[in-house]
Parts: C-alpha cells; structure tokens; sequence
C-alpha cells in the first residue's frame, strides 16, 4: 500500500499516472462540490503537467442546484459511466471515495491507480499505487490544494473557485470540521476566485417544486427529544436528503437531525450533529453496514438498495429509523411532530 506525506504527493502522484491509456477521474456518485472541485482540479493538474487529458465520470446525477450551478458557470464537463470503458489500459482516479464503497460506481475488479480522500481508510488497500487518505482534513478540496500549490502553477479562476467552494460546501464556511489546512487553502485560492461566478453559485436559483419539497420535509419531520427525524419519501435527487439533515440542524432543541429518502431503488439517510461525544460516521455504519455508510464526526451519509415495491420501500425507511434512534438511546414511541 503506498502511503504518501503532504509534502512531495504531487510528484508520487504523477509519477503513478506516468502511463499509457486513458486516465478517468472518478468522483463518488451524485457527487457534491467538494467532489466536483477536486475532480475538476485534478483534470486541470494532469493536462498541465502531464500532457494527459482525463475524463470525470459521473456515477448517479447532479441534482443540487448549487451543484448544478458549478458545472455551468466553471465549466465542469462529466460523462456518465456508462459511457466510460473501464479497461485494462484505463487509470482511474477515485476522489471523494474509496474502493468497495457502495457510493461510487468503480465497476468490481477494477484496481484504481490513485485514492483522494478525506475519509478514514475503510479497507487495507495494498493494491493501490498511490493512496493519499488524510482523515484529519475537513475536505478533498483542501488536498486537491496542496497539489495545486506544490506545482507552482497559477491557479485558473474558474479551478480556484471551484476549490475556494467545494472547502466552503464541506466545511461549511470554516465552522464544520475545518482544520488549520482548510483555513490555509481557502486564504491562498480567495484571491484567485472569480467573485461572481462564486456568488452565482452560492445562490443558485431554484424551481418552485424545491418548495414544496420543504414544505414536506418540514411536515414529515418528527422530534424525538434532541433529534428530529424527517421521512421524506420519494425525493427528486439524493442530494435532497443531505440538504435536508442540513437544514434540520439548525433547530435549536437538537443535537441530531436525521432524513431518509428513496431515490431510484435506493435508501438514502443523512445524519449531521453537534454532539462531539459521538462519531456521526461510526454510528450511521452500525446502522446501515460498514461499507454501506461512512463520514466523519459530525456529517455522515449512506445508501441502501432497497428495489423498486413500495411497501418494501417504507419498512426498510422505518427500519432504518428506528435502528438510527435505537442507536441514539432514544425510543421510537416517543416521537411528537416538529410542527402541528
């Protein structure tokens, strides 16, 4: 397994892709704007240096509207994975992810040359040529900066703002799991931004439907002591799940807020806290599986293929609830609704 410091990763990174073929940056799917920045600066990285013109695969959709948003105003282009030919002479890049997860769509079997990411190491990945996993940042962005700096290469506007964004998405403006490297990285690429594309971004228009999405997620919410719970059925993207435990955080009874939706034949829960007593990530594994879940101290996500029958839908939801809760030390019977 190869193991790298800050300090000289670019060069042992290079040096991994220093090969023939087609290189793919491969970002975990329905990815956010920490996993579109860092893709799209690695792609920006390897054409400047390596002469290597890489694709980012998407694996899922890109349904947030902020999200959306960075695609159209700093030009991120994806191509879908099935269009991508995942063979023997293709290097992949998985960023924001790591093997064997069920968040990624890295067909099985498939060793990928290079793993940037700022999860804990999930697995023994011995295979991996190069493997850059610091757990103790607060964003694969941050990283992805520590690239860019060490190639003494004058950041493009639109890969400054993308980074500046995708730090500012994942840590929350500094003020979630953000480390010293965070606040480092984001004082160096603010300059280099472009302000109103980035202002574009970060107020992304939304249709009318996203409203009424609220309303619902604001209905369907239940308080049970410090955390509150929304079942959100059905959502238009899976994003909207995190964007929702997001948003239920802010009530100011809770220490845990928690949404589940389905989206295509998957479960999606979202567990965000303010308790530091406990790891969000470590819990959401005891509920949904170890390779099914994973995150940090106070932001975790995961999937489960539930199938298409309804009814098969709503027990796994319940089921998925009430073992979060169980988990929690909190009773499913006492739950009363957030609002009357």
């Amino acid at each position: 397994m190869a193991t790298v410091a800050s300090r000289g990763a670019l060069t042992s990174l290079l040096g991994a892709l220093d090969r023939p073929g087609p290189l793919i940056i491969l970002p975990h799917d329905n990815p956010d704007p920490d996993a579109l920045a860092s893709a799209a600066a690695l792609k920006f990285l390897t054409a400047r240096l390596s002469r290597k013109e890489a694709l980012i695969g998407l694996g899922g959709i890109v349904g947030r509207a902020e999200n959306r948003a960075m695609l159209t105003y700093l030009n991120i282009t994806l191509v879908p994975v099935g269009e991508v030919a995942f063979d023997g002479d293709t290097a992949v890049v998985l960023v924001d992810t790591q093997p064997g997860r069920s968040n990624n769509s890295l067909p099985e079997g498939v060793v990928p040359v290079a793993v940037i990411d700022h999860h804990p190491a999930y697995d023994d990945y011995r295979r991996v040529p190069f493997l850059d996993l610091r757990d103790q940042y607060g964003a694969t962005s941050t990283i992805v900066t520590e690239y860019l700096r060490e190639s003494k290469l004058v950041p493009e506007a639109k890969i400054a703002t993308a980074l500046f964004y995708g730090i500012a998405a994942e840590t929350q403006d500094l003020g979630r799991e953000a480390t010293a490297a965070d606040i480092e990285a984001s004082h160096f690429l603010y300059p280099y931004t472009n302000k109103r594309r980035l202002a574009k971004i970060e107020n992304a228009r939304v249709p009318r439907e996203y409203f009424r999405v609220f309303r619902e997620a604001i209905e369907r919410a239940t308080l049970y002591d410090k955390v509150v719970v929304s079942m959100l059925g059905e959502v238009q993207y899976p994003d909207m799940v995190a964007e929702v435990a997001d948003f239920l955080l802010r009530l100011d009874q809770v220490e845990w807020a928690a949404a589940v939706g389905t989206f295509g034949s998957c479960l999606h829960c979202s567990v965000r806290t303010i308790d530091r007593e406990v790891n969000a990530g470590d819990l959401l594994q005891r509920v949904l599986g170890s390779r099914s879940a994973g995150g940090h101290d106070m932001i975790a996500g995961g999937r489960l293929h539930v199938g298409d029958d309804p009814a098969a839908r709503e027990r796994a939801a319940a089921m998925v609830r009430d073992r979060l809760l169980g988990a929690l030390g909190v009773d499913p019977a006492v739950g009363q609704p957030l609002v009357g």
